[in-house]
C-alpha cells in the first residue's frame, strides 16, 4: 500500500504542472467566452477524448483533469478539456452546463480532421458532476443534437439524479428526472467504464452498481472498477489510488482500440 501511494504521488509531482498545448474559445453564451484546453499528441493521434471537470454544477476547474490529459497525451490520445459556466461564477445551473458540454463536444468533432481524430473515436467522460454531463450528452435525445462517442469514461459520476433532494431539484430547474441518465437507458448505446469509491457519501456506490446492471440488461456494456474504501473524488491526482485508476484508464483505452 506505501509502495503504491509513493507511486501515486511520483505520477503527480511528474504532471502536476502540466498545461495545454493550445487554448481556444469555443463557445460564447450569455457573454461568456468558454475556452478549450488542448493536449496535443506528439506523435500519431489514435483517438481523442473531452473530460468534463467536476464540482457539483456550482465549482470545479479543467485543472482537475490535466495531470490525466498530459499522460493520454504520451499514449496518442488528444485530450480536450473544456470550460463550462457554473453556478459560483456565472449564475447558472445544471441546464446551462449540459448545453454547454453539447457545444463543446460538437466543436471538438467539428474539428476533428484538423487534429487527426477520427470523428468515431471520440471518447467522453468527466468526473462527479463532469460524469453527469458526459452520460447526459450521450444518453439524453435532443433535437439537433447528435453525437454518439466511442465510449463513456466516468469517474463517480452522478448517474442517478431521481432520489435528489430539493437543492438538487433547484439545479436542474425542478426538473431532475429529465435530467437523470439512469433515466434513458435503452439498447445501442455507447459503452461505459466507470470507477467508483465504495465508500463515496456524495454520490452512493449502490447508483453506480445499478446503472451498470441496468445498461447491461439490455445489451450494452458496462464496465464498473470499485475501489474499496474509497471517498469521492479519490481518483484525481494527488490522491493514494491516483495511479491505479490512470493505469486502468489507459488499458481501457487501449483495449478499447484494439
Amino acid at each position: 500500500m506505501r509502495l503504491v501511494w509513493i507511486l501515486g504521488l511520483m505520477v503527480f509531482a511528474l504532471h502536476a504542472g502540466a498545461e495545454p498545448d493550445e487554448k481556444r474559445r469555443y463557445h460564447i453564451e450569455d457573454g461568456t467566452e468558454l475556452e478549450m484546453n488542448i493536449f496535443i499528441p506528439g506523435a500519431s493521434v489514435r483517438s481523442g477524448i473531452v473530460l468534463f471537470f467536476g464540482g457539483g454544477w456550482r465549482v470545479g476547474s479543467p485543472r482537475q483533469f490535466f495531470p490525466f490529459c498530459d499522460v493520454l497525451k504520451t499514449r496518442g490520445i488528444a485530450c480536450f478539456v473544456p470550460d463550462y459556466r457554473v453556478s459560483s461564477r456565472q449564475g447558472t445551473d445544471g441546464v446551462d452546463a449540459l448545453n454547454d458540454a453539447r457545444a463543446a463536444v460538437s466543436w471538438v468533432a467539428a474539428h476533428s480532421e484538423e487534429f487527426g481524430i477520427d470523428e468515431d473515436k471520440i471518447y467522453v467522460g468527466g468526473g462527479s458532476a463532469g460524469g453527469h454531463l458526459a452520460a447526459a450528452l450521450t444518453m439524453i435525445p435532443r433535437e439537433g443534437f447528435e453525437f454518439e462517442p466511442a465510449g463513456m469514461v466516468l469517474f463517480n459520476p452522478a448517474v442517478n439524479l431521481t432520489s435528489g433532494g430539493p437543492r438538487l431539484q433547484a439545479i436542474f430547474r425542478n426538473a431532475a428526472d429529465q435530467y437523470s441518465p439512469s433515466e434513458y437507458v435503452r439498447a445501442s448505446l455507447s459503452s461505459t467504464w466507470i470507477v467508483h469509491g465504495t465508500a463515496d457519501k456524495i454520490v452512493p456506490h449502490q447508483s453506480v452498481v445499478d446503472f451498470c446492471d441496468r445498461m447491461e440488461a439490455v445489451g450494452n456494456a458496462c464496465e464498473l472498477h470499485s475501489f474499496e474504501n474509497q471517498g469521492h473524488g479519490f481518483f484525481n491526482a494527488g490522491r493514494p489510488a491516483h495511479g491505479d485508476v490512470l493505469a486502468a484508464l489507459l488499458n481501457h483505452l487501449s483495449g478499447s482500440e484494439r
